[in-house]
């Protein structure tokens, strides 16, 4: 028996496995949604840079034109760039968010197979 746990070691070592199995499951959700997470922050990296260029371009038309349509364009070329770049801020959070969830995932696990 484990004098500190009230278990024998045996139940320990099967605990110890359930939960590394546990985390290790966890693990690899976080791997799969991290992945999409980088594959969308490239796909929103390309839409700003494209909706910024759209941007440009209006308001370089909005200046010369002087025309409320101009105008308008422009300002809903750059609502659009504001948005999506919005988005790529959060997606970039959620990266960041995601991998400090994984370190401590495989902190978890290592300290596990230490501690058998």
């Amino acid at each position: 028996m484990n004098p500190t746990r009230g278990r024998s070691t045996t139940g320990d070592a099967t605990a110890d496995t359930r939960e590394a199995r546990r985390i290790e499951e966890r693990l690899a959700r976080v791997q799969d949604e991290l992945r999409r997470t980088r594959s969308n922050v490239r796909v929103l990296t390309e839409q700003v840079a494209h909706l910024a260029e759209v941007a440009d371009e209006a308001e370089t038309r909005a200046v010369v034109a002087e025309t409320p349509l101009a105008d308008r364009e422009y300002r809903v070329a750059a609502v659009d760039r504001d948005n999506h770049a919005k988005l790529l801020a959060e997606a970039r959070d959620e990266v960041v968010r995601l991998e400090r969830t994984r370190d401590e995932l495989l902190d978890r696990l290592l300290d596990l197979e230490g501690s058998r």
